[in-house]
């Protein structure tokens, strides 16, 4: 089991990393501000509620507002 969550832990952050990638911007499902994938707030955030945008539009639909540290 332990196993298990080690290598599924492992894929998370394969594919966080993948994504961070291909999308400039960044959220918590829990917070309220997005961020550049570079920002030093947006690495604190947990692989399992990252939530990527192609664009700043997309962040503001779903309810986000930009981070006052990196102000993307």
């Amino acid at each position: 089991m332990k196993k298990l969550l080690t290598a599924l832990a492992v894929i998370l952050l394969l594919f966080a990393s993948v994504s961070a990638d291909s999308s400039p911007y960044v959220a918590s499902k829990l917070r309220e501000p997005f961020h550049y994938t570079s920002c030093k707030w947006a690495k604190k955030i947990d692989p399992e509620n990252i939530v990527y945008y192609q664009t700043r539009e997309a962040a503001f639909a779903d309810g986000h507002r930009p981070c006052k540290f990196c102000k993307p």
